[in-house]
């Protein structure tokens, strides 16, 4: 039986749903893909790409100094 009242989470989201939910520019993440240092990504065609909310947060934990 399906949970009534739960949100449902967005499992792949654009570089704009990132910049506004984790606040990490759109321009960053569009370098960091050409230079192929930043989150893990899936090419859905030419112009668009999509993040894995679980990858892209595992990134986030990794890239954490202490």
């Amino acid at each position: 039986m399906k949970a009534v009242n739960q949100p449902q989470t967005k499992r792949l989201l654009s570089r704009d749903e990132i910049e506004a939910e984790y606040g990490i520019k759109r321009r960053w993440l569009e370098l960091a893909a050409h230079r192929g240092d930043g989150p893990p990504m899936r090419k859905i065609s030419r112009r668009m790409v999509r993040y894995d909310r679980t990858e892209f947060e595992a990134w986030l934990d990794a890239s954490k100094v202490d």
